[in-house]
């Protein structure tokens, strides 16, 4: 495998600006399973012979940069003036399932190279994320378009738009839409008695808006702590808390 190599620092790809394989390395223990192993790794998300707008998404579990190989030699890609062709292959955690496949995990590959680099730097940059994708980022890869090739008798390239969604906004719509979470019901605790025996103000925590704290309270009732609903929103803990009605010291219990 060439996804350990250094290349030799950034290079210019068809893309446009430099690349370095090296900074988008991010393995993650768990990307494959021991079927998907057995049977010759996680199959590619896309076909040859996939219409024009098929879609592929899922949550990045495993990305890594390596060096492209001949597909029938399995010999490694070089451009004209020597350096290493790279791509970017990525594992997502798909709801895909082949029948033909004994306990498909779901998890397909992405491969990203030539121009699509390009065109996932500029997804990544759009999210707010750097330049490349990161483990536990939603990725969605669409086949958005065919390019003619500039050589005769090669075929022509295909050309994939890509949307990131960082990990946090992932999280947060995920508990957003969850279907149970209309089903539970939060009762907040009887407010705590102030040191000069005026009940606590809660329920409009300073830097709250209304908005806020409707939100807190659904993800709340989705099942986050109070430390996730503060990460997942930038807000302080204490901010939370006592939009959960739970006083100056306790975590409400949901």
């Amino acid at each position: 495998m060439f996804g350990t190599n250094n290349y030799g620092g950034g290079f210019t790809q068809q893309g446009g600006a430099s690349y370095r394989p090296q900074q988008a390395q991010q393995q993650s223990a768990e990307a494959l399973s021991l079927d998907d192993v057995m049977q010759g790794g996680a199959p590619s998300a896309f076909s040859k012979d996939d219409p024009i707008g098929t879609s592929v998404e899922g949550e990045i579990v495993e990305i890594r940069a390596e060096q492209q190989t001949d597909f029938t030699t399995g010999e490694p890609l070089f451009y004209p003036n020597g350096k290493a062709k790279p791509q970017v292959v990525i594992h997502l955690q798909t709801s895909l399932q082949d029948p033909d496949r004994v306990g498909d995990s779901g998890i397909r590959g992405v491969y990203v190279k030539g121009y699509n680099i390009g065109q996932l730097r500029l997804a990544c940059r759009q999210a707010g994320v750097g330049d490349h994708p990161n483990v536990g980022d939603h990725l969605k890869a669409t086949f958005a378009r065919t390019q003619p090739a500039k050589t005769r008798g090669y075929n022509d390239a295909k050309i994939y738009d890509y949307v990131v969604t960082p990990k946090e906004q992932s999280d947060l719509s995920a508990a957003m839409n969850d279907p149970q979470a209309g089903q539970q019901q939060y009762a907040p605790q009887q407010p705590q008695q102030s040191a000069y025996g005026q009940p606590a103000a809660i329920g409009q925590p300073t830097g709250l808006t209304a908005s806020d704290r409707q939100t807190i309270s659904q993800l709340a009732a989705a099942g986050k702590t109070a430390q996730e609903i503060a990460g997942l929103l930038g807000k302080p803990v204490d901010q939370v808390i006592n939009a959960l009605g739970a006083g100056s010291g306790r975590e409400p219990e949901f």
